[in-house]
C-alpha cells in the first residue's frame, strides 16, 4: 500500500475523530429548539423508556446470568462429581486433568467476571463503531473538499476554457501524422552507413510485400505498464517511419494493456503539442510521466475494512479517460473504423474469453472460423451496436478489464462485480480472429522478478503467487503461437515432399488416392493456419514497479524511458532475427534502470526457453 495514502487515511482518521468528538461530548443538543421538541415528545409517549439506563443494564444483567450459569454449572457439576469417584479413577492423569479444567472455568465464569468481560467487549465495540464513523466522516471530509475544488477549478477556468477552443480544422491538423521520408531515416545504432541503408531497404521490402494486417497485443500488469507505453512509443515511431502505421488493424489488451490500447486507438501515441512548454510529446507520454495516485482514485463515501471491496474507486481515472478520448474515438467507434480493438478479460470461474470490441462484423468472422474454435470467442460485446452511449459502454468495458485489489475494484463491463477475473494476453483475437500477418506482443509478467510485490508476511507471498500465476499464463500463451509457427512449418515441408513425389513419378490406384486424400487434408489445414510474425519484448530480471505502484512517479518515468529506448534500438537493428519464424528470439529487457547512460544488451529468449 502506497505510504503517501496510508499518512493521508490515518491524518482523515485523526480528523474525523476529533470532529466526532466535538459533535459528541462539545455540542449540547438538548439546547436546540428542534431537539428539545423531539425529548419532550419522546416523553409524554412513554418512547424514551426504551433508552432508560436502567433498563438496558437489567437486560444485561440478566443475560449475564444466564451465560455464566450456562458456562459454570457444567464445570461445576464435574467438579463437584470428583468427590464420588474411586480413589483409582481420581489418581489417573486424565482425570485429574478434566477436574482442574473444569475448576479454572467454574472460578472464571462467575458473576463478577462476566461483569468484566461483558463491560470489556461492550468499551471494545464502542470504540470499533466510533472508529468506523470517525474514518468514514474524514473521508467525507476529503471527498466534500475534492467536490469543491473542482468546482472551483471549474469555474475559474470556465473563461479560459469558453475563449480558447480550436477550430475543428486545427484540432484536426493536430491530429494528422507525418510520415518522414525513408531515405532520412537512421537507426539507432546502425554499424556503417552501408549496413544502414541496406537494412532500411529490406525493411521497405518486408512491410510492402509480406505485411498485410498488423496487430498489437498488450497485456495487463497494473504500474508495470509504463514499461509497455514506452514500447508502444518505440513501435509508432517504426512504423511511422517505415510507412506502415495504416496496417496497424488489429489492438488488443486486457487491464492496463487495455488502457495503453486505448491511446493508441485515439491516435495519442503519436507525438503532438501539449502546450506545457516541454515541445512535443505524445499523449501516452505525458501521461505515464505526470500520473498521480490522486489522479487514478479517490476515497469511497463509505467504507468498511475487511468488507468493502477496495480502497479506492476509479473514479478520477475514469473522467480522465472522458476528457482525453471523447472526440479522439469518434473513428474508431464510427460505422467503419479503422483499427478493430478489443478490451479483454478472462473469468476466474469458468476460463473463458470475454471482450468488447467495436468490429460489428465480428459475429460473421467467428461463424467462418472452425466449429471447434467458435467456442472460444463467442462471449463478445459490441459497443457501436445496442442500446446506450458506445462511449459510455466503451468506459464501462474499459473499467471492467481492471482488477487491482485491495488498491481498485473492478467495476463496470459484462458479469457480475464480484467475478474473478484473470489477467490473459488476448492474442487469439488477433491471430487467430483478426488473422493478423505480424504481431507485436508486449507482455508485463513472463520475465519479471514477482519478488518487487507490494505487502509484507502473507499478502506478500499471496501476490507472489498471484504474480507467478500472471507469468505462467503468458508463457504459455507465447510457447502456444510458436508451437503453431513450428506446425505450419512441418505442413509446408510435407507439401513441399508430397508435390516432389507427385512431379517426380505420378502415383496409381490406391496410392493416388492416399495422396490425393493426403493433399486435401493439407489444403484445408493451409485454409485455417499460416505462418504469423511476431516481435515480444518485456521487463525482466528484478523490475523497479510492482503491479500496484502508482504512487512511484520516478520508477513510472524511468520505466517509460528505459523501455522506449531499448525497444527503439531493437527494432532497428534486430527486427529480423527476433521475429524470425524459425527460430523466433523474445526480448528480454532488464528492467531495473542503469546508474549511467549505457544501456545494458537485452537477453534474449526462445519461446520454449521461458
Amino acid at each position: 500500500m502506497p505510504w503517501g495514502l496510508m499518512v493521508e487515511i490515518a491524518i482523515l482518521f485523526v480528523v474525523g475523530w476529533w470532529i466526532e468528538d466535538c459533535l459528541v461530548y462539545y455540542v449540547a443538543w438538548r439546547d436546540f429548539a428542534f431537539f428539545g421538541d423531539i425529548s419532550r415528545l419522546a416523553a409524554r409517549t412513554h418512547l424514551n423508556a426504551i433508552a432508560v439506563p436502567a433498563g438496558a443494564v437489567a437486560v444485561w444483567a440478566r443475560a449475564k446470568d444466564i451465560l455464566t450459569d450456562s458456562a459454570a454449572l457444567p464445570a461445576i457439576a464435574i467438579h463437584k462429581g470428583y468427590d464420588f469417584l474411586s480413589p483409582g479413577l481420581k489418581g489417573r492423569a486424565p482425570v485429574r486433568f478434566i477436574v482442574w479444567c473444569a475448576g479454572a472455568i467454574a472460578a472464571t465464569f462467575n458473576a463478577e467476571s462476566a461483569g468484566v468481560l461483558g463491560r470489556g467487549m461492550a468499551s471494545l465495540l464502542v470504540v470499533a463503531a466510533r472508529s468506523l464513523v470517525a474514518l468514514n466522516l474524514g473521508f467525507w471530509l476529503a471527498n466534500v473538499v475534492r467536490l469543491l475544488n473542482d468546482a472551483l477549478m471549474a469555474a475559474v477556468s470556465f473563461p479560459k476554457r469558453f475563449y480558447g477552443e480550436s477550430a475543428p480544422e486545427e484540432i484536426a491538423a493536430l491530429t494528422v501524422e507525418t510520415t518522414v521520408p525513408i531515405d532520412e531515416v537512421e537507426p539507432v545504432y546502425a554499424h556503417g552507413k552501408r549496413n544502414g541503408r541496406a537494412r532500411r531497404r529490406e525493411y521497405v521490402q518486408f512491410f510492402q510485400g509480406h505485411v498485410g494486417r498488423i496487430g498489437i497485443v498488450l497485456g495487463g500488469g497494473g504500474a508495470r505498464g509504463a514499461y509497455q507505453a514506452g514500447a508502444l512509443k518505440a513501435i509508432h515511431e517504426f512504423l511511422r517511419d517505415y510507412n506502415a502505421l495504416h496496417k496497424v488493424r488489429v489492438v488488443a489488451g486486457s487491464s492496463i494493456g487495455a488502457w495503453n490500447g486505448i491511446f493508441w486507438v485515439g491516435g495519442k501515441v503519436g507525438a503532438e503539442k501539449t502546450g506545457s512548454g516541454d515541445g512535443e510529446l505524445p499523449l501516452i507520454e505525458e501521461w505515464w510521466k505526470s500520473v498521480r495516485l490522486p489522479d487514478l482514485g479517490d476515497l469511497p463515501w463509505l467504507y468498511v475494512p475487511l468488507v468493502s471491496k477496495a480502497l479506492l474507486r476509479p473514479r478520477p481515472w475514469r473522467e480522465n479517460f472522458f476528457a482525453n478520448f471523447e472526440t479522439a474515438l469518434a473513428d474508431a467507434l464510427g460505422d467503419q473504423p479503422r483499427i478493430h480493438f478489443y478490451l479483454a478479460r478472462a473469468s476466474a470461474e469458468s476460463g473463458a474469453l470475454h471482450y468488447a470490441t467495436n468490429w460489428r462484423g465480428v459475429t460473421e468472422r467467428i461463424s467462418e472460423l472452425p466449429r471447434d474454435r467458435q467456442a472460444e470467442y463467442a462471449n463478445c460485446e459490441i459497443l457501436t451496436s445496442g442500446e446506450g452511449d458506445p462511449l459510455q459502454r466503451t468506459a464501462d468495458a474499459l473499467f471492467g478489464t481492471f482488477d487491482l485489489a485491495p488498491l481498485f475494484a473492478r467495476a463496470g463491463g459484462q458479469g457480475s462485480d464480484d467475478e474473478d477475473l484473470l489477467e490473459r494476453m488476448p492474442l487469439g483475437l488477433a491471430a487467430e480472429l483478426e488473422d493478423c500477418d505480424l504481431l507485436f506482443v508486449l507482455p508485463l509478467n513472463c520475465g519479471a522478478n514477482v519478488a518487487a510485490e507490494w505487502g509484507v508476511g502473507g499478502s506478500r507471498h499471496f501476490a507472489r503467487i498471484l504474480g507467478a500465476h500472471k507469468a505462467a499464463v503468458e508463457r504459455a500463451q507465447l510457447r502456444e503461437i510458436d508451437a503453431a509457427n513450428q506446425f505450419v512449418q512441418r505442413i509446408e515441408r510435407i507439401e513441399f515432399g508430397v508435390k516432389t513425389l507427385v512431379a517426380a513419378s505420378p502415383p496409381e490406384g490406391v496410392a493416388a488416392e492416399a495422396l490425393s486424400g493426403l493433399q486435401e487434408e493439407i489444403a484445408e489445414f493451409n485454409s485455417e493456419n499460416r505462418m504469423r510474425y511476431v516481435f515480444t519484448v518485456a521487463p525482466a530480471g528484478q523490475v523497479e514497479l510492482g503491479a500496484a505502484d502508482f504512487w512511484k512517479h520516478d520508477q513510472l518515468r524511468d520505466a517509460f524511458d528505459l523501455m522506449y529506448l531499448q525497444t527503439k534500438r531493437e527494432l532497428y537493428n534486430r527486427f529480423f532475427e527476433d521475429i524470425e519464424p524459425e527460430d523466433p528470439q523474445i526480448v528480454m529487457v532488464d528492467g531495473a534502470v542503469p546508474e549511467f547512460d549505457a544501456l545494458p544488451k537485452p537477453v534474449y529468449r526462445r519461446p520454449s526457453e521461458l
